[in-house]
């Protein structure tokens, strides 16, 4: 295992990781927190000869007390020197319990004694702590040897006497908490490291690879199950169906040129969806325009029909034992995706798949469909499976990431292989897609918007040019809509501007209509058009509005005057005329051709629009408003 493995078991399995470390740094915590204060105090004696004569006598006294500071540092420690102090001090120790408290200590040649003592108070530590070198200084000069006069050859003078510690040495919180914190990290990093190399499940495609050798052809991420299986058909977009396309590109490239496709869907142990596999997988290749057949082999406990919604009491055992035709039992589930269900459930389904007439349909199903996906039963489960594989080109797995052990993948990779098939490829199901693999690559929602932004752009600047020009249209328009607006229960209805009329010298009266409308007349099931701030129609009002607005029209507004038909003038043309006759009245000003049409999706209905025509230009105004 390597340590980008350590790593990804980590991250894994964090709770592992991060449960040690607050334990043990909180408990830790916890004790060193409600623990005494311990305070430590120091003194040191000094030893040495206490006479000589002549340098010689010096040196020797000197090596003898150097050589013999060990034992006195031993000695400080014992009874001899304890009781005297516990006995003094009044302590509820005696001498033995005293000497957990007490430290001497030396170091190389030095001849000094340091002597260290602990206590719940400081002034308690330092009290002890003299009475120890007071005591141990007595005890070094008794037990030293005699001179020749009758005094202690050896001489202990304290140099430095105990006084009371600021703060108390122990416990250490912050450095108990880190340490503990460490032993934790520790522990847990071994704790997921273990959990994860005693996981013999499938998780990644990694450990599909690793432990059979196989080549992962795609990852299926979760879906939940809907009924039937393609009544909501294969998204044309989307993560999930990227993940089907994906298994469906590297089918294609299994097999030889020329030679009918057959390939065997399934699974190590039930439960593991090799039935949802297949009937994705099968419906990804129709919608790619091959002619595919799904034949249910799994004469046990068969599935497809009941994902498919379709019916399963009559199908591929009819046909093997010669009770129904082939033709006869195929259903055809949209354009290109023929399913031949199980039928009747037989009491020999290896004999039945193992039998010549078993051979001959996939020998002509392969002649007339461009894949054949046969779903079979769980191969460690019954031997059908096997049978199966070596009648097609190899056998694709249904790996499920939740339930499949590397054991279990082993024995169906040997199973098969042993039985004349071949293991092609493998499908990790429910398993977890990479970050980099789960972007949904489409189309903006808001860029279908784009022509219909450009044209409400285009007819504003045509209507402020038709206002800037006085232009034919802008004046049928405008006055049509005010007389549509006018009319407010005894208000003076607002003017419409009227242009010259090209041929005349004078403009038209406000709402009079032209040559054209005139001759047309008006229509009674047309409501006027609305009419916006440069009076140009409204083509977005809804119809009850425009019905409201004819209503008050004719109520209340006054009629204009004839017009004389003898005025010369130029006739001019009805812009509100759609050149598709059906039409609806009020959408005749805004007539547009079909940006695209929905076809039939071979699975169900998936819209798919046709590319625009080369001559129309989108981002142009409607040739109609011109």
């Amino acid at each position: 295992m390597t340590l980008r493995d350590v790593l990804a078991a980590v991250r894994k399995h964090w709770v592992l990781m991060v449960l040690p470390v607050l334990l043990l740094a909180g408990g830790v915590g916890y004790l060193s927190l409600t623990a005494v204060p311990q305070y430590r105090a120091h003194a040191a004696v000094y030893v040495s000869i206490a006479a000589a004569e002549d340098p010689g006598d010096l040196n020797q006294g000197t090596s003898y007390t150097q050589a013999q500071m060990l034992s006195y540092a031993r000695l400080a420690s014992l009874p001899v020197v304890l009781d005297p102090v516990a006995e003094s001090l009044g302590l509820d120790e005696t001498g033995r319990e005293l000497a957990g408290r007490v430290t001497a200590s030396t170091s190389g040649d030095v001849s000094i004694l340091d002597v260290s003592v602990t206590g719940a108070s400081p002034d308690e530590a330092a009290q002890i702590a003299n009475a120890v070198v007071d005591q141990l200084r007595g005890a070094i000069e008794d037990l030293a040897p005699d001179t020749g006069t009758g005094a202690s050859a050896v001489s202990a003078t304290v140099v430095d006497s105990a006084v009371p510690p600021q703060a108390p040495f122990a416990p250490s919180t912050r450095r108990n908490v880190l340490a503990a914190g460490f032993a934790g990290v520790v522990l847990g990093v071994l704790a997921a490291w273990l959990r994860e190399a005693l996981d013999t499940r499938v998780r990644r495609p990694e450990d599909v690879e690793n432990a059979t050798g196989v080549p992962v052809l795609g990852t299926l991420r979760p879906l939940r199950r809907s009924a039937p299986e393609l009544a909501a058909p294969l998204a044309p977009t989307g993560p999930s169906a990227e993940d089907v396309r994906r298994v469906r590109t590297n089918l294609q490239m299994i097999g030889r040129v020329g030679r009918p496709k057959t390939f065997v869907v399934a699974s190590a142990l039930a439960g593991e969806g090799k039935t949802h596999t297949a009937v994705r997988i099968a419906g990804s290749f129709a919608a790619a325009g091959e002619r595919v057949l799904l034949v249910d082999a799994d004469l046990r406990r068969p599935a497809v029909a009941d994902r498919l919604g379709i019916e399963g009491g009559v199908g591929l055992t009819e046909v093997l034992v010669g009770r129904a035709a082939f033709d006869d039992v195929v259903q055809e589930v949209g354009d290109r995706l023929s399913v031949l269900p199980s039928g009747a459930i037989p009491p020999n389904p290896s004999e039945l798949l193992s039998s010549r007439e078993f051979d001959e349909l996939l020998e002509a199903a392969g002649e007339r469909y461009d894949l054949v996906l046969v779903d079979a039963p769980p191969v460690l489960s019954v031997a059908d499976a096997i049978v199966v594989a070596r009648k097609a080109v190899g056998l694709v797995v249904v790996v499920d990431a939740r339930r499949t052990r590397r054991a279990h993948l082993r024995k169906l990779v040997d199973g098969v292989r042993l039985g004349g098939g071949r293991v092609v490829g493998a499908v990790l199901n429910r398993g977890r897609v990479p970050a980099e693999a789960a972007y949904e690559y489409v189309a903006s929602p808001s860029r279908g918007t784009v022509s219909g932004r450009a044209a409400a752009r285009s007819r504003r600047a045509e209507a402020r040019r038709g206002v800037a020009t006085g232009g034919d249209r802008s004046a049928h328009r405008g006055g049509e809509g005010t007389h549509a607006r006018t009319g407010d229960g005894g208000g003076t209805p607002a003017p419409a501007w009227s242009p010259v009329v090209p041929g005349t010298t004078e403009a038209p009266a406000a709402g009079a209509p032209d040559d054209a409308s005139a001759a047309a007349g008006p229509r009674s099931d047309d409501p006027p058009a609305s009419t916006g701030p440069h009076g140009d129609e409204r083509l977005d009002a809804p119809r009850d509005e425009q019905a409201a607005v004819q209503h008050d029209g004719e109520a209340d507004a006054p009629h204009d005057p004839p017009v004389d038909a003898d005025a010369p003038h130029e006739p001019q043309a009805d812009v509100t005329q759609d050149p598709r006759p059906d039409a609806p009245d009020d959408l005749q000003a805004d007539a547009r051709p079909p940006r695209g049409d929905v076809l039939a999706h071979p699975l169900g209905d998936v819209p798919h629009l046709e590319p625009a025509p080369a001559d129309e230009d989108v981002l142009a105004p409607d040739a109609t408003r011109r």
